[in-house]
This record gives C-alpha cells, structure tokens and sequence, in this order.
C-alpha cells in the first residue's frame, strides 16, 4: 500500500504515533513479543511512506529484540527488511547495496528453506 494521496499518509502518521506509545508501553509492561510486532509494524508504516531509513532503525529494534526472546522466524524477517530497505537505498546511493548484502546473508544463515531461496533472490537482485 503506498501513502500518496494525503489522507492515507495523514493516517499513517497516526498510525505511527499509536505503534510508538505501544512500543513503549509493552516495554515497560514487559511484554517483548508485543513491543517486537510494534517495531515491526511500524516499520512497515516507514516503508509504506517511502522513509526507509526511519524503516530500518525500527526493524533493527525488531531485531533486538527478536534475539532476545529467540525468535529465529522473527530474526530472519527482520534481516531481510533491513536488507530490502538497503537495496531500496541502494538505488539512489550504491555504496549502500554494501550493507543489503550483509543483511541478506545474514538471512540466508539462519532463515527456513523459503526463506534462503528469497535471501538468494534478493542478493540475485543486487549483483544483477
């Protein structure tokens, strides 16, 4: 979904502005997975709104705290969000397909069967 027209970015904001006060509230209610999915979704919001650095900080935290919990499938999505993001990057700044193709090995290393052939894709992608 792209935000283009101003009442749906004028809705992502808000959007936004909810995940953040969840983030911080499951944090300190202790709720990890919650806050991980808060990250997560406001990331996606970012990308959706063409904002793919402020994507990859909340991926990252995703990460973080998909390492702390063990969650393996959540780790592999976050690596490969922050890859695509880097890619997208990439486009406009080549020194950044660098850090897209960290991340994809990153994801090949430790995703599903699935998961390795997207990773081989995307790194198809950037060396194409």
């Amino acid at each position: 979904m792209s935000y283009t027209d101003s009442y749906n970015r004028i809705a992502a904001q808000k959007r936004l502005k909810d995940y953040n006060i969840l983030a911080f509230a499951c944090k300190r209610a202790g709720k990890s997975r919650d806050e991980g999915r808060a990250y997560y979704s406001t990331g996606v919001l970012y990308d959706n709104l063409g904002k793919f650095k402020e994507a990859i900080k909340q991926y990252q935290k995703f990460l973080q705290v998909c390492r702390a919990i063990g969650d393996v499938h959540g780790e592999a999505l976050a690596y490969n969000c922050i890859g695509v993001d880097f890619m997208k990057i990439g486009d406009i700044e080549p020194v950044y397909y660098n850090d897209a193709v960290t991340y994809h090995m990153k994801h090949k290393e430790i995703a599903d069967v699935a998961g390795k052939f997207l990773a081989h894709i995307n790194l198809g992608i950037i060396y194409n």
